[in-house]
């Protein structure tokens, strides 16, 4: 089967869990795609203000510093135990990777289409996907998104779930259409936690373990062709934007933990 993985190319944990699923099953073929997304020098002042809201001015230097680390050793490519960029990842997997700077143009449609994709993984994919590029992959496009959907749906949702008291953490895989984080379901687990026994930072981690545990059964169900798809309930659908700094305060009030 061959496999594309839509990705922003954050370095912490979003090349370890490409890494994983390519290692796990090995015998694919791969394509890691990377977008100008969070992880992006190119969007410099909208990761600032938001990152700087969430982390403070104390957190945010530090945060930031481990990132522009991370980025050296991946750009230099010393040796680590895990890849912290999606080259790297693409690279020990054996995967070809590309950088696309907007997937909905004709030009990139054509590229990823010229390798006859059959599924396409969104990963934190920080580009909202038109339907002709939705229509590229023959067996769809799933995306991982870190809630329980079709509540939290948007931007951070391990924050928010957590902000409710751990009542909607968990990680769904579900079929894209047009609407962000909508489409049937495809698979969740549920992960028990709550504001009180874990921080912000370990349940993105813990969401990122179980995201390659479910994309890896996808890929054997798609194979199979085993599908068995739940109802998105639009009724029960609740949204989020990335948190401001005074969502962030409400959260510490709580007795909420970043780090």
């Amino acid at each position: 089967m061959n496999v594309v993985f839509l990705c922003d190319d954050e370095p912490f944990h979003i090349p370890s869990t490409v890494h994983e699923v390519m290692t796990r099953l090995p015998h694919h073929r791969y394509t890691v795609v990377s977008f100008p997304g969070h992880g992006s020098f190119l969007m410099f002042t909208k990761n600032v203000s938001r990152y700087f809201a969430l982390y403070g001015p104390f957190g945010f230097p530090v945060r930031a510093m481990q990132f522009i680390i991370l980025k050296l050793l991946a750009i230099l490519r010393v040796p680590t135990r895990k890849p912290h960029s999606l080259s790297e990842a693409a690279r020990r997997g054996g995967g070809r990777f590309l950088f696309v700077n907007n997937i909905n143009t004709k030009e990139s449609r054509d590229l990823l289409a010229g390798g006859s994709p059959d599924v396409f993984f969104s990963i934190a994919c920080p580009q909202i996907l038109k339907l002709k590029t939705l229509e590229i992959p023959k067996l769809g496009v799933y995306n991982i998104h870190t809630s329980l959907l079709p509540r939290d749906r948007g931007m951070l949702p391990s924050f928010w779930t957590l902000m409710d008291e751990g009542s909607n953490t968990g990680v769904t895989l579900h079929k894209m259409n047009v609407k962000l984080d909508d489409g049937p379901i495809l698979l969740q687990r549920r992960i028990e936690a709550s504001i009180r026994d874990t921080s912000l930072h370990k349940l993105i981690s813990r969401g990122k373990s179980v995201a390659v545990d479910l994309i890896c059964e996808a890929i054997d169900r798609l194979e199979s062709g085993d599908l068995e798809f739940f109802p998105y309930d639009e009724a029960l659908s609740t949204s989020n934007t990335f948190p401001t700094r005074r969502d962030v305060v409400a959260f510490r009030r709580k007795g909420g933990r970043i780090w």
